[in-house]
């Protein structure tokens, strides 16, 4: 069957070139709510499970190229809707949180940094207070890089928001759009933690930072 996949959402902004095909080498077509913009394409549902890698390559490769030059609001790979009326009711409905937070996150990127130690094997019974009381004091460690990370920063951020993950703490950092360089020089100034790895990424979309309205699954579940 035949459903309707959204890409991303932007502002109107003549700068931005409009890729021509996405997943599964689909047409890109654009919807228009007043300022707003939603390129999307129709798209084989279900997704053949031996091709979703592909697809999210296709699928990220449409949202890099309108966020090269503009604030998106990217959707999800398996966020799709029965048709284009489905679509355009749903953007008519969240318009103004769209609106708003494009606005708000016109020129910001979002940067990430995890820190982590890399587990070891399983730990014999006998030892497994030992082990947890290790990983405790990795745990630490990790906790005061990450604050050691967060005051290297410095006025570069405009808001962070850190997330505990397996084995380590996730950090997302919005920054001004043109501030990546100072990021991760920034980041790079502080040492590494004996036992410990670090990793940064980005430029991404400010996903982490958008409004709990659109922070929510972004379109309804659809079989």
């Amino acid at each position: 069957m035949i459903r309707v996949l959204p890409y991303c959402a932007f502002l109107a902004d003549s700068r931005v070139e409009l890729p021509q095909f996405g997943v599964d080498g689909r047409e890109v077509k654009i919807l228009e709510h007043g300022e707003l913009r939603v390129l999307w394409s129709e798209v084989k549902w279900p997704y053949d499970p031996q091709a979703m890698q592909r697809h999210a390559v296709e699928f990220h490769d449409v949202v890099r190229q309108v966020f090269l030059k503009a604030a998106v609001i990217p959707f999800r790979l398996l966020s799709v809707f029965e048709n284009e009326a489905s679509l355009s009711a749903f953007m008519s409905a969240n318009e103004a949180y769209f609106v708003s937070d494009l606005k708000r996150l016109a020129s910001a990127v979002q940067m990430e940094c995890v820190i982590y130690f890399v587990a070891g094997r399983p730990q014999p019974a006998e030892s497994g207070t030992a082990y947890l009381r290790e990983k405790a004091g990795l745990l630490q460690r990790i906790r005061k890089s990450a604050e050691e990370v967060t005051h290297a920063l410095g006025s570069v951020t405009q808001d962070l928001r850190v997330r505990e993950v397996r084995n380590g703490v996730r950090m997302f950092v919005l920054i001004e759009r043109g501030q990546e360089k100072p990021f991760k020089a920034a980041v790079e100034a502080v040492s590494v933690p004996e036992a410990l790895s670090r990793r940064t990424s980005g430029p991404w979309p400010a996903a982490e930072f958008l409004c709990e309205e659109l922070r929510a699954p972004q379109a309804p579940s659809v079989k």
